[in-house]
Formats: C-alpha cells, sequence, structure tokens
C-alpha cells in the first residue's frame, strides 16, 4: 500500500489542478482499490463518480440548420437595420433640404412683401398701451401652461410615493452590506485565534 502521505499531497495537488495525466490514472487506480483508509473514502466516491460519468455529449441531428437559420437571421437584421437608416438619413436631407430651399427663396429675397413684414411695424401709438396688452397677452400664455403642467403634479406625487419605500430598501440593503462585513470580520478574528 502506498504511503498515505504521498496520496494526500497528490489530491491537493489534484484540487488545485496541478496533477498531470498520468498521476491522475495513479490516483484513480489508487483509489478505485477496496483498501482506502476512512480519511479519504469521500475522495474515492468523487473518483468513482468521474470514472462512472459519459465523457460523449450528444448532438442533434438538427444543430447544423438551427446555427445556418440563426446566423440567416441575424444578417436579415442587420439589413433591415441598414435599411431602416438609410431611409431615415434620406428622410432627414430631404427635411434639411426643404430648409434650406425655404431660407434661399423666401427670406433672402428682397421682395416688397418681405421686406415690410421684416420691418418693425407699431400697432400703437401708446408705449402704455402697448405694455398692458403684453402683460396680458403673457398672462393668458401662462394660465394655459398652468393648466398643461397641473397633471404633471400627479406624476409628481406617484413619485414620491414609490420613493419613499425604495429609501427603506436602500438602509436594508446598506444594513445586509455591513452585516457581511462584519462575518467577515468574525472569521478573521477566528483565524487568528
Amino acid at each position: 500500500m502506498e504511503s498515505i502521505e504521498k496520496v494526500r499531497k497528490m489530491l491537493e495537488r489534484f484540487y488545485r489542478g496541478e496533477t498531470s495525466l498520468e498521476e491522475e490514472r495513479w490516483l484513480q487506480d489508487y483509489l478505485s482499490s477496496t483498501t482506502v483508509p476512512e480519511e479519504l473514502l469521500a475522495d474515492q466516491e468523487l473518483f468513482m463518480a468521474l470514472e462512472e460519468r459519459d465523457d460523449t455529449i450528444p448532438v442533434p441531428r438538427d444543430l447544423n440548420a438551427k446555427i445556418l437559420n440563426t446566423i440567416d437571421r441575424e444578417e436579415k437584421s442587420s439589413l433591415r437595420t441598414r435599411r431602416i437608416s438609410l431611409y431615415s438619413i434620406s428622410g432627414l436631407a430631404a427635411g434639411l433640404l426643404a430648409l434650406i430651399a425655404v431660407y434661399v427663396f423666401f427670406l433672402r429675397t428682397d421682395t416688397p412683401l418681405l421686406l415690410s413684414a421684416r420691418q418693425s411695424i407699431d400697432t400703437y401709438e401708446d408705449p402704455m398701451d402697448a405694455y398692458q396688452e403684453a402683460k396680458k397677452t403673457l398672462a393668458y400664455v401662462s394660465g394655459k401652461l398652468s393648466t398643461g403642467t397641473n397633471e404633471i403634479r400627479h406624476i409628481q406625487q406617484v413619485t414620491k410615493t414609490t420613493a419613499d419605500p425604495l429609501k427603506s430598501l436602500s438602509k436594508i440593503s446598506k444594513g445586509s452590506r455591513e452585516l457581511v462585513l462584519l462575518g467577515e470580520l468574525q472569521r478573521v478574528r477566528e483565524i487568528e485565534n
């Protein structure tokens, strides 16, 4: 019978992944024998399970077809993405061209109609009347904006009610991290003792 110390060292090297195939076969042969010390029974069970396993992996018959179908789907998807991006770029270019045409033909030409529109025209003789009218118009616009933003307040309330429980969860998460750190500190203390 081999020296039990030699077997222990070989097993340690095996579990670290440092043994050669020849050494693993030697361990397999040794642990397959019926006269194994009681402390190596777990190792013997492991090696017996490794010996019994079947290393062949069944390959499905339609594996090639599945792989080719997947490749085809990905190629079609990328082609569709390219086509969509080409359409969006051409649409963007058409819009930009339309803006340039409007600028060149309408805003840059010096027609009398456009010249009169560009000049500032006073509609009020008295500046105080113009101020009051502007103030009234701005108050109207402000009222309409306030009406539109009232619906957002409901969303803010929903956000607030969902954020409060999440704050509690973050406290629990922080506490669990601290417990993990305490556990690690306890393990270090146990190792030092």
